[in-house]
């Protein structure tokens, strides 16, 4: 799967909906919305909520580009609309049910013809807590996992005063081992039953157990009953008619997810005040569940003695621990790398989908309970998304929200921060508008007034190599094919020189050559002009004697620094690969680039050459890739291990003819690092026996002295009763009227009477 058009949820609507399939120019939609401050001050609380639609009717290196993006509503501040966004949705629901049902008379370019354009909503992109807003299920409290429903497997930790998600080992094989292992997990086997998805008519079912939902400021209190589990309203989606019987509806955001998981182990580990999931509030809940008792808390008159967990760094060892960490310059790459790539392959996700749960399962004879928030335990639902939706990288946060980062730029009257950024848009989308329909338009620079170490930012054509006895970078694809018309020509001046001095073949000809080549050339072009195009005639005549010196360029949407550029950064761009292409010698070579040089040559043509300590590697060699080095801290000295890497802007499209605008080879830092592939051997982990090494506690550290009365309180009475479900709206969304609020429900006291709205 490479697009979402390979997916199964896509596949499966056009099944369902025939009529609208057999149009290929009926446009399928994606609808995102999240929350952001406009003001870049939290001490100022104020939420605006963009909806935006994004066109899947387009080629993988188009489709996420934010000039496709059409920001079809702007929900004002200063609060965050809540459970109240359906009311605010109504207008572009209306505007959808006319697009499905009766179309919009449309021209197409291509026919010079009049049709009837449709269109379709296949899912929401959001973050976890708009995932709540959007859907109509709290994603709060018990039941606060949406995929597992009513089968969530929850328990209430009563010092943490959180509910934590655990259970994993049901998601197992039937006969697997761990089922059994009472030891190594909660002291007690697991034999049910994994859980099943609740959709299409069941879905319905429960839906028509809802209430009456008054949207709007009340302070009446909100009963539900256990027959609505956690609905809180039918969304409006729902008014759709195709939306019911969807596969995936809404997305569980992968950034979000990765983020949150990352953010409890690194905290949990490095033992964060704040951050981290082992304190002596989970150890009291350890206790009362009654196990892992090496961990438990020990009481000694007023003091307690809490002992240090064998996954927590102390001391000397966090410090290496950083130290190492600041020295890393190299993509991102985790757990999630798999489940990221561009490319996706169905069996390999399902493979994926029994590693994810025998991770967390291993996560469980470990860490404690309080460390298994609702994100955490999110993560074994998404390669089951990822089959039905294909790649994240349709469905993620990533190109939202930093769409809503350029929203907070457009904000110049702070009394008005909703009308500045609807002013901005409509003056942008008139830009981009003629940008790229507007034919025959020039768009030149001034190379004198631009910076040297802003090139960066420019994307440098990068050159074909046609002949390294030439030049090492061609200029265009059309010189090869002429130079290749020379080459007996060539290689009988090559033999001449050898025959006259063979000792100094190789300085002759690199002497001689450029005068004889240039002639060569002229009477050339004299004798048959049209056999001589402009670039070879501009490479005869050669490069202009002044050259400039660069830190960074980007060649072939790949961007390279020098390594006196990226001492103060922190990514690593100066790592380049060149193989040997000789016969009898096919080896690697590294090294790092020390300058970027650029040639100039007639007419504005340019060839960009890079300055490396290269060891000899023969008279043929390939073209520079760029690889990235990783220090190696399980040996002495300065030794690195070669990481490498897919470039994020090449797509694997196989038998299409991709045809390049002027700005589709792009390289932007707008995207998220992304594999091209996944790695084509995925071997699934292995399960031991007994894999964790009891004690979990360390004996080599004395333990802390904590005070009892300042660590173990316990966080008040928990008003649970079965007529009531939590039904509080936690603020959401990154920059938020609430600030960055986290995708967790720590802080959440689960009380189960609260206001329709805040």
């Amino acid at each position: 799967m490479r697009h979402p058009a390979d997916s199964e949820a896509w596949k499966t609507f056009d099944q369902a909906n025939p009529r609208f399939a057999r149009d290929a120019r009926n446009v399928r939609l994606g609808l995102a919305s999240d929350g952001f401050n406009p003001f870049n001050n939290l001490a100022k609380p104020y939420s605006i909520w963009p909806v935006i639609l994004v066109p899947y009717n387009l080629p993988p290196w188009l489709c996420m580009k934010d000039m496709f993006f059409m920001t079809s509503l702007i929900i004002p501040g200063p609060k965050s609309p809540g459970n109240d966004i359906d009311v605010y949705l109504q207008p572009l629901i209306d505007e959808l049910l006319e697009l499905w049902e009766h179309g919009v008379p449309t021209f197409d370019a291509s026919t010079k013809e009049m049709f009837m354009l449709h269109a379709a909503l296949l899912w929401t992109i959001n973050d976890f807590p708009a995932y709540g807003n959007l859907s109509g299920w709290s994603t709060k409290g018990k039941l606060a996992c949406p995929s597992c429903n009513a089968s969530t497997d929850f328990n209430w930790l009563k010092y943490g005063r959180k509910h934590c998600y655990m259970g994993h080992r049901r998601l197992l094989l039937t006969y697997h081992m761990w089922r059994t292992r009472k030891a190594l997990f909660n002291g007690k086997e697991d034999i049910r039953m994994p859980p099943t998805m609740v959709e299409g008519a069941d879905l319905l079912t429960q839906l028509q157990m809802l209430g009456d939902i008054h949207f709007g400021k009340s302070r009446r209190k909100r009963k539900r009953t256990t027959e609505e589990f956690n609905w809180i309203k039918k969304s409006i989606f729902f008014k759709l008619p195709y939306w019911s019987t969807l596969g995936l509806r809404h997305n569980l955001d992968v950034m979000h997810v990765e983020k949150n998981i990352s953010k409890n182990i690194l905290g949990t580990f490095m033992n964060i005040p704040g951050k981290t999931k082992d304190n002596a509030n989970s150890r009291c809940d350890l206790e009362i569940l009654g196990f892992r008792k090496e961990l438990h808390l020990k009481r000694e008159g007023e003091r307690v003695i809490m002992p240090h967990a064998s996954y927590t760094l102390h001391g000397d060892e966090r410090n290496k621990f950083c130290e190492w960490l600041a020295e890393v310059k190299f993509p991102d790459g985790s757990l999630f790398k798999e489940l990221c790539a561009r490319t996706l392959d169905v069996h390999r996700l399902s493979k994926l989908q029994v590693d994810i749960v025998t991770i967390l399962c291993k996560l469980e004879m470990i860490f404690p309970p309080s460390f298994f928030d609702v994100m955490v335990h999110l993560a074994v639902h998404l390669p089951r998304e990822a089959i039905f939706g294909g790649p994240v990288q349709y469905r993620w946060m990533y190109p939202f929200e930093r769409y809503m980062g350029k929203f907070k730029w457009y904000v110049k009257n702070k009394a008005r921060p909703e009308g500045s950024i609807a002013e901005a848009w409509v003056h942008i989308e008139c830009l981009t508008f003629c940008f790229m329909y507007l034919q025959d338009v020039e768009m030149k620079f001034n190379r004198a007034d631009h910076n040297i170490d802003s090139v960066e930012e420019e994307t440098i054509d990068g050159f074909k190599i046609f002949n390294q006895k030439l030049c090492p970078l061609g200029m265009a694809n059309n010189v090869q094919l002429e130079v290749e018309l020379h080459t007996a020509a060539i290689w009988e001046h090559y033999d001449k020189c050898r025959v006259s001095n063979p000792n100094f073949v190789d300085r002759m000809h690199q002497t001689e050559f450029p005068i004889w080549f240039k002639q060569r050339v002229l009477d050339q072009r004299n004798n048959n002009p049209l056999e001589v195009s402009q670039d070879l005639y501009a490479l005869a005549c050669g490069p202009d004697r002044w050259v400039a010196s660069y830190a960074a360029c980007i060649i072939n949407d790949k961007r390279f620094h020098t390594k006196s550029r990226e001492i103060r950064r922190h990514s690593q761009n100066s790592g380049v690969l060149v193989t040997s292409d000789q016969a009898t010698d096919n080896v690697d070579f590294y090294d790092i680039i020390n300058d970027v040089v650029e040639l100039h040559y007639m007419g504005g043509r340019r060839v960009y050459l890079f300055s490396c300590d290269w060891f000899d590697v023969g008279d043929k060699k390939r073209g520079a890739s760029q690889y990235f080095y990783i220090r190696d801290i399980r040996v002495k000295g300065n030794w690195y291990v070669v990481q490498k890497y897919n470039n994020r802007n090449v797509y694997d499209i196989p038998l299409v003819q991709r045809v390049l605008d002027s700005n589709d080879g792009e390289s932007s830092d707008d995207d998220a690092y992304q594999e091209n592939e996944s790695p084509y051997d995925y071997p699934l982990l292995h399960c031991d026996a007994c894999p964790v090494s009891t004690p979990l506690s360390r004996i080599d550290i004395e333990p802390t002295h904590i005070d009892a009365r300042d660590h173990m309180e316990l966080g008040g009475p928990r008003r649970n009763s079965p007529d009531f479900i939590d039904d509080g709206m936690v603020p959401s969304g990154s920059g938020d009227a609430y600030g960055d609020w986290e995708d967790s429900d720590e802080d959440d006291p689960s009380t189960e009477e609260e206001s329709d709205s805040e």
